[in-house]
């Protein structure tokens, strides 16, 4: 009898557990001690279809620059976020903006500032000397799965890591899996998909680290927790255990 009940007990802890090993972001396959280095490039984010924009021009000839400008502070706003959005561009279906005067221009797969220095020569033209600056307007993450809070985030910064991205969702939760994270992204109207591992040191020195305007982060369940803390069936389990010792005691007398 007592035999059954360290074993019904030892179920119940087993189930309630995750591996602290599966909640360890980063691990040290070498468990070196002291500082380590990676070189990590941040790719650039690209203009994609259905982006916003904000183009901002400036010239030595003023009188002539009005019909660039989409300056906020014209109509009385500010330079908000949401001032931003309301006078930027929306990149169309076959990646062009349509300027004044200058009509429409490509900039699909360019960054911001090979989209600015095109913009710029196409303004020659019609300017002196002009400066040319290009931003994204409403530059957002999603994210789903096993994290605290999901949904979607919009940030300004112009890079925005994985973990940063996490965090705005109140990080992964407790029976998410940290090995199994997938990057949806759009490029140049082709999604494709990526699989990384949170908990490989690695990563630091990887492109995957630093994630794209748009990008959908998934964080898959733990398979032995889908359920999860709350969802899981505990009073048919202890139903089950109760019953068991029951019939332990009846065949003991």
């Amino acid at each position: 009898m007592r035999n059954i009940s360290l074993f019904a007990l030892a179920m119940l802890l087993i189930v309630g557990c995750v591996s602290q090993k599966e909640s360890i972001y980063l691990q040290d396959a070498k468990k070196e001690w002291g500082e380590k280095s990676f070189t990590n490039i941040k790719t650039e984010n690209t203009i994609q279809v259905f982006d916003q924009i904000y183009i901002q021009v400036s010239s030595f000839d003023d009188g002539n620059i009005n019909f660039m400008s989409n300056d906020p502070n014209r109509y009385g706003g500010g330079r908000s976020e949401a001032d931003l959005a309301m006078v930027s561009y929306t990149v169309n279906k076959n990646g062009e903006v349509k300027l004044p005067i200058v009509g429409e221009t490509n900039v699909l797969g360019l960054t911001t500032n090979q989209a600015a220095e095109k913009i710029r020569k196409e303004l020659e033209d019609y300017l002196n000397t002009p400066s040319v600056k290009v931003t994204f307007v409403n530059k957002s993450v999603t994210v789903l799965g096993s994290v605290n809070r999901p949904g979607r985030y919009f940030y300004a910064a112009e890079y925005l890591n994985i973990f940063q991205a996490l965090g705005l969702a109140g990080d992964i939760s407790e029976y998410g899996n940290r090995k199994e994270v997938v990057i949806v992204r759009d490029v140049n109207n082709e999604v494709i998909r990526k699989r990384i591992n949170l908990t490989e040191l690695a990563l630091l020195g990887e492109s995957e680290l630093y994630i794209q305007a748009d990008d959908v982060l998934y964080v898959e369940p733990l398979k032995k927790r889908q359920w999860g803390f709350q969802a899981f069936p505990w009073s048919i389990l202890l139903s089950s255990i109760t019953t068991i010792i029951l019939v332990a005691n009846y065949v003991e007398k």
